[in-house]
Order: C-alpha cells, then sequence, then structure tokens
C-alpha cells in the first residue's frame, strides 16, 4: 500500500503564501508516510496541474491512499441562464493556475469545479481512499459533484459568463463525461473545504509570521500534533478542531469536511461514536484520551458513559500534550471504568480572549486576570484586543482601529472587554463532533429597497446606517426545522433578530422564512442598520449574524439576558448559549441536559459609518461592476493607472437613423480633497455603416491618478454637431455625475445608450487586475474593448 499526495501551489495576484503552505503541507504528509509531487511556479499551470492529476491516477491502485491539495485563488463565474449572484445555484467555480492571465477566449486555463470532480471520480474508481484538501474561496463546490488585514483567496472579478460558458461548452464537446457525476457527491473521498462557497478564505502571518492560508496553517498544525499510535480519529473530529483554531483567529472563515467524515484520517474505515473521546482511570483522575489535542482545556465538562449508562461528570481541571484530567463527579466518584468508557462533551468553557496592555495600562493586569472569560496576553503573543490609554480614559483597539470611545473608569471598560470577549466566543460557535444537523438549508442576504429584497453575497457585502436588509432561510429540508439569528454587530453587542419567536422559528419542510418581513402584512421593510454612537466612525467595521438551525425549539434569549440559570432540562445548544451568557464558569451538569443536533451558518458583512450614496438612475446595457464590497484597507493612497478604448465595432446600427455617432467615456475617482473628480471623452465617427470597426481617436481616454475606487461609463448617442460640454458637470457624488452626464446627452441629442458601466477598487487595483479577455465588452449592437493598465507615477495628476 502506497501514499501518494499531488500538492499545487498557484501563487497569482497578490497572493504570497501558497509556495509556504505547500512546504508546511509537504512535511506534515510526509509524517503520515506520503510521497508527494509538489507543483508550483510553471509546473503549477492548467497543462500541468491536468498532467499531474492524470500521472495520479494512473499510478493509483486499489490499497493506496492518496490526497489532492490546492493552495490558492479561487474563481467563479455567473450564467446567467440559471440564476444571478455569488457561488450557489447557476455559479461556475475555478482554481486559478499559474498561468490563468494568458487565457484568451479560445484558451481558457482555469480549472473548473465539474473538471476537478470528474477526475476525482476517476481516482476513486481506482481507489476509494482519497482526500481533497482546498485552501481556496469559493471552495465548497470545488472537487464535489454538480469575506484582520488577511489576503483574500478570491479571485477579484467574476469571470464573464460567456468566457466561462465557452469553455464548459469545449469541454462537454469533448472527453469530459459528466455522467461520471453523482448529484449526492462522491461517496469515496473526504473534503476538506477552506470556506462555504458564499464565504471568502484567507492568508495572513502566522504565529511564527510565516504568510499561510487560516485552513493550511491549521490542518498542517493538527497533523503535526496527532500521535499516529494513538486511537484512530476522524475527519470529522479532526476538521472540528481545524475550524475551532480557524474561527478563533478569523471569526468568519468556517472550515468544513464533506464526503464521508466518519473516516479515519487518510483511512476508509469508520470510526465509531465520533462524537465520544476513550475514557479511563488514571489513580484518581479520569483520562480523556486525545481531549487536548481537540482544543479541550481548563473547565470543559464531559458526560462519562458506559454503554448507555451514565455514570458522572468530568470537568476538565489539568491537560498534557494529549489528554484532559478531571474527577468524576455523580453517584459513586471512585466507580471503576470498564473497557469502553466514552466522554461526551457537553459543555465547552467560554474562551479566553487574550487582552494585550498598552503602555499606562499595565495597572489593569489584576482587574483582567479576576475575569474568567478574559486573560493579559503575554508578550509576543497577537492579542484580539488592547487597552490604551489616552487622556480621556482607556479605549479598546484592535486592527482595525479604535473600538469603542475612551471609558473614565475601570468598571465601563471591563463591560466592552466582556461584551467583545462574549462576541468572539459567539463567533467561534460551532457543532460537537458527531453531533451536527445534516440538513439542507439555504440561507441569504439581501437588501431591501422600497420593500423588494435584492440578494447580496452572504460575505464581504458593504452596507451603510439607514439601509435596511433581510435574511431569508430555505428549509430544503423534508422535516420541520427551527431557526434563530443572533446578530453580532459593530460594538460587539448581541442581538436576537427573531424576539416574536425567542426559541427558533418553526419553518416547514418546503418553505422559507423572512428574517425582517412582517408576518401579518406580509410586507417588507428589513432589518434597518445602525452606528452605534459607542464606536468612533473611523472605518468600516464587520457585523455578522449567525443563523443557528436545530432539530428542536431552543431558548436563544438566555444569551441576551446574561444567562440566568434554571433547573429545567436544556438541551446542548442551550447549554452552549447560556454559558456564553454567563459571568463564571458554574456548569450546568450533564442529567439536565439533552442531545440535540444543530447546524451553524455566518453571514457577515461590513458596515461603513458613513450614509449610503445616492443610487443612480441611468440604466446601461451592460454594468460590470461588482456587488458593493468594502474596500480591503480604506486606504486613500493614490495610484496612476490609463484607461484605453482602443476601438469601437458596429454590428447593427440600428438605434439611430442617421449615420453619424458619438462616443462618451465618463471616468470618476474620488480627489485630493475626498470629492468625486471626473474626467470625460468624446469620440465622433461619420459615415457609420454596420459591420465597421471605428477607431477611437486620442488615446487613451484617461491617464492620472485615481484614489479609492474608479468609476467608468460609455455612452453612444446620434451626433447632431451640437456641442456639450461634459466637462463642466458638477455633483455631490458619482451617481449624480453620472446621472446629470446622461440628463446632458440626452437632451442634446434627443436619445443616449448607456452601454457600459464599471466600477473598480484599489483591492483589485482599479481594474488592472483583470485580464485582458475579460475586458470585451459586448451589448446587442456593439462590441469594444476596455482595459486599465498601471503606469509609473510622474508628473501632477489630472484630476486636480
Amino acid at each position: 500500500m502506497a501514499r501518494r499526495a499531488l500538492l499545487i501551489g498557484s501563487s497569482t495576484g497578490d497572493l504570497v503564501g501558497p509556495d509556504n503552505d505547500i512546504t508546511a503541507m509537504e512535511r506534515a504528509l510526509a509524517r503520515w508516510g506520503f510521497t508527494c509531487d509538489v507543483r508550483t511556479g510553471v509546473r503549477a499551470s492548467r497543462a500541468g496541474i491536468l498532467d499531474a492529476y492524470e500521472e495520479l491516477i494512473g499510478q493509483a491502485r486499489p490499497d493506496d491512499a492518496v490526497v489532492v491539495y490546492y493552495s490558492g485563488h479561487g474563481a467563479y463565474a455567473k450564467d446567467p441562464a440559471l440564476a444571478d449572484g455569488m457561488p450557489g445555484p447557476g455559479v461556475v467555480q475555478f482554481i486559478v493556475p499559474t498561468d490563468y492571465a494568458e487565457s484568451t477566449e479560445d484558451d481558457f486555463r482555469g480549472i473548473a469545479n465539474i473538471e476537478l470532480s470528474v477526475l476525482l471520480s476517476r481516482l476513486t474508481e481506482r481507489t476509494r481512499n482519497a482526500t481533497v484538501i482546498l485552501d481556496c474561496c469559493h471552495s465548497e463546490a470545488m472537487s464535489r459533484d454538480p469575506e484582520t488585514g488577511a489576503a483574500a483567496r478570491a479571485w477579484p472579478r467574476a469571470i464573464p459568463p460567456h468566457l466561462a460558458r465557452a469553455h464548459l461548452d469545449s469541454l462537454r464537446r469533448g472527453s469530459l463525461d459528466l455522467t461520471r457525476l453523482d448529484p449526492s457527491g462522491n461517496p469515496n473521498a473526504v473534503r476538506v473545504v477552506a470556506c462555504a462557497a458564499n464565504q471568502l478564505a484567507y492568508e495572513v502571518p502566522n504565529d511564527d509570521d510565516v504568510v499561510m492560508g487560516y485552513l493550511t496553517d491549521a490542518v498542517t498544525r493538527v497533523l503535526n500534533s496527532l500521535d499516529q499510535e494513538a486511537a484512530p480519529l476522524s475527519w470529522s473530529t479532526v476538521v472540528d478542531r481545524v475550524r475551532q483554531i480557524v474561527l478563533e483567529r478569523n471569526g468568519v472563515q468556517r472550515p468544513e469536511v464533506e464526503g464521508p467524515g466518519e473516516r479515519e484520517l487518510f483511512g476508509t474505515e469508520p470510526v465509531d461514536q465520533v462524537a465520544f473521546l476513550p475514557a479511563s482511570r488514571q489513580r484518581q483522575w479520569v483520562r480523556i484520551a486525545g481531549a487536548r489535542l481537540l482544543g479541550h482545556g481548563e473547565g470543559d465538562e464531559f458526560a462519562i458513559y458506559h454503554d448507555d449508562t451514565l455514570l458522572g461528570a468530568v470537568v476538565v481541571e489539568w491537560t498534557d500534550g494529549h489528554a484532559a484530567f478531571g474527577l468524576l463527579e455523580g453517584p459513586d466518584p471512585d466507580v471503576e471504568l470498564p473497557v469502553g468508557t466514552r466522554a461526551q462533551l457537553v459543555v465547552t468553557a467560554v474562551p479566553t480572549l487574550p487582552v494585550s496592555l498598552g503602555v499606562g495600562a499595565d495597572s489593569l493586569a489584576e482587574v483582567v486576570h479576576q475575569h474568567p472569560a478574559l486573560r493579559v496576553a503575554p508578550a509576543g503573543e497577537t492579542a484580539g484586543v488592547r487597552v490604551v490609554a489616552e487622556t480621556e480614559g482607556f479605549a479598546l483597539h484592535d486592527t482595525l482601529g479604535p473600538l469603542n470611545r475612551p471609558k473614565p473608569t475601570v468598571r465601563q471598560l471591563m463591560a466592552d472587554l466582556k461584551r467583545v470577549a462574549r462576541a468572539r466566543a459567539l463567533l467561534r460557535l460551532s457543532e460537537d463532533p458527531g453531533m451536527a444537523l445534516p440538513t439542507r438549508v439555504r440561507v441569504e442576504l439581501a437588501r431591501v429597497v422600497h420593500g423588494v429584497a435584492h440578494p447580496l453575497p452572504a460575505s464581504g457585502s458593504a452596507l451603510h446606517p439607514g439601509e435596511a436588509v433581510c435574511v431569508l432561510v430555505h428549509n430544503d429540508d423534508e422535516r420541520y426545522l427551527y431557526v434563530s439569528l443572533l446578530d453580532v454587530g459593530v460594538s460587539s453587542r448581541i442581538t436576537l433578530l427573531n424576539p416574536a419567536h425567542p426559541s427558533g422559528v418553526p419553518i416547514a419542510p418546503g418553505t422559507r422564512y423572512v428574517f425582517g418581513g412582517d408576518e401579518v402584512t406580509g410586507a417588507l421593510p428589513g432589518l434597518e442598520l445602525s452606528w452605534p454612537e459607542s464606536v468612533p466612525p473611523v472605518r468600516p467595521r464587520p457585523e455578522n449574524i449567525l443563523v443557528l438551525v436545530s432539530e428542536e425549539r431552543t431558548d436563544t434569549v438566555v444569551l441576551q439576558q446574561g444567562g440566568v440559570r434554571t433547573q429545567e432540562s436544556l438541551n446542548r445548544l442551550e447549554q452552549q448559549l447560556r454559558r456564553l451568557g454567563n459571568d463564571d464558569r458554574d456548569l450546568i451538569t450533564p442529567m439536565q441536559t439533552r442531545a440535540v443536533r444543530f447546524a451553524v451558518r455566518t453571514i457577515a458583512f461590513d458596515v461603513v459609518p458613513t450614509a449610503a450614496p445616492p443610487a443612480e438612475g441611468t440604466v446601461f446595457e451592460v454594468d460590470d461592476r461588482p456587488s458593493p464590497v468594502a474596500h480591503a484597507n480604506g486606504t486613500a493612497v493614490p495610484s496612476r493607472v490609463v484607461v484605453r478604448l482602443p476601438a469601437l465595432v458596429v454590428h447593427h446600427n440600428r438605434a439611430f437613423r442617421g449615420q453619424d455617432l458619438r462616443l462618451d467615456t465618463l471616468v470618476l475617482t474620488t480627489g485630493a480633497d475626498g470629492k468625486p473628480s471626473h474626467h470625460t471623452h468624446t469620440a465622433r465617427f461619420s459615415g457609420v455603416v454596420d459591420g465597421t470597426r471605428l477607431t477611437v481617436p486620442d488615446n487613451p481616454v484617461f491617464e492620472g491618478e485615481v484614489r479609492d475606487r474608479l468609476d467608468v461609463a460609455v455612452w453612444v448617442s446620434p451626433d447632431t454637431g451640437h456641442h456639450v460640454d461634459l466637462s463642466a458637470v458638477t455633483g455631490e457624488s458619482t451617481a449624480r455625475i453620472v446621472d446629470a452626464v446622461d440628463a446632458r446627452l440626452t437632451t442634446a441629442f434627443g436619445r443616449a445608450n448607456g452601454l457600459y458601466r464599471a466600477g473598480f477598487h484599489a483591492a483589485d487595483r482599479f481594474g488592472a487586475a483583470r485580464l485582458a479577455v475579460e475586458s470585451r465588452v459586448r451589448t446587442a449592437d456593439y462590441t469594444f474593448d476596455l482595459t486599465v493598465e498601471p503606469v509609473p507615477v510622474r508628473g501632477p495628476s489630472i484630476l486636480q
């Protein structure tokens, strides 16, 4: 029996971590006996990856264990024939090889999810022992059948639909056999993915100051810590530990395991009772094997069973490198533990929040230490928050800046710290291994405008105070489910979004529920966003909505009410929420606990501390602006770019009766004074007939400095000879300027066709990160190429 691994690292765009990921993964897998085929640089091209996969398939034998690992960008393309939006139904996903930028319409270099799924299907025909690990954005639908300062592993823009469709059509016409795909998923492959399909995966310097993907860093650390001679652990159990590590560092990225997660690591045998750990006596202590490796520590509570008999409970008092230890509490604390005794996690103690104390805040060390949910971070540890001594008092800061306004008293500061600790702990809430609720539930975030829901990505959107949102939950399962929404706001305040149903909204099979709708009238007012007065409006801040899906009613109000103790029988989810709501670590005994399965989904977005910009009234044939996404760094450092529109191809000049046309281009950005600044370019053409290619004179249409964002709008109008001075247009916002230009063109010429509208952020280098083939714009009657290229800074800005 051989162990083989294909490791693919694609450092494209601004990613720097994939090579480090490959090094760490190769070392970790070598410890487990794997021989690795490493593909990076030019060897990680589309052809190189496909050749390596074919070689792996050819080498695989029935008893072999194989691993396919990818680190790099993930990309997606919308299919208008099916759906519109971020990854989900009707969206095709891709990994990005190192030669992706060389793509053309006839030679697309991305590798689609269906290609990976067919390859995986062929691989599992050779061996049933296959594992796929994907550390990229939009990874959940990869290799399966049909949003800190961290860098996102998502390609900056969606792939043009026509390009993706052409690629898929060529695959279907070729040798790709889609009949081998199983709609229920490949039953012979474990798939570990960095995040859900509608989420982002990130890379960031780890504890050793090495830039790596969150997932890879966690997976390799866990693999390196496991004792291979100990009892086998399932992938579900291991990925639960990986998930906790990732969520501890980044609360909005949730790694998942798909497929036969009950299998042992790199094997095919299922691990029985994946929700349990072996328990045995060691003198007066009960030893719970493997508990420390899975992140359990002091204060965690386990129920101790033999067969179906509850023997008592153990609260962890100390740990070694592998196991956790505590005294048995129950009717017979000294009872012998027969072979086969098991420990089941009942309650996980609230994880402590590391707090860094800045200059002048050293005196707070003792009061921080006294609170069970807080601890003082030692020198060298990256703390979640730090206390800064200011003239007006003490303030909290994180990587984004100030979290609160300075508090004059220690009591007020501690209230803020406890609130932040509780919020961070809630964001790490996860299902117990083996107790996750396998259910088909779809969750959507939407902006509400005049009572109409407009879908948004489930992570990464930028919203403003005063805007309204709603959350749509679709129950595609065959049973009733109970759903609660908990909002973790900008100030870390936790709010139940369904107060009328404190134990969860019951959703019937095949139906949906709209959080933010009026159940009586059917109207959709939405949930209005606000910016709390207690948080300085310095820059956008994250807000998260946790969607809790349970198979029975669960009281979530306890989290808002501070975890009031009762003697009623609680289910496991209620216990975890109640523990988060308490300011102490008093335990609820296992005899008061009912097992219940539940699932956790997270919706993440940024709230921008300014009023929403006005919407545009102008309609364009092609609107290539992405969904509103918060800026990665919020920087106003200018870049210099050149925008080119070299030619216009006229397919049908049916919009206007005359043969004289004018082409107007509007380029907008943020000026040095922080206000919108714009530049216009006009080209005139005479004697236009169908099928001609018109060269646009005076190219480029723009060259100069851009800040914050770059917007482009293009119109075609009949040229009647009238003079229109578009440079004199003014407006307090981008939308007002675009509408003003459209109004002037319409007034002067009777009609103006808005052809194209685009928007670019600094995060994608103001459009320069796009492929050349992505710059082709096709409308009903015209085709043109529009490119954005970076240029060295020289001379004054044209927009000053």
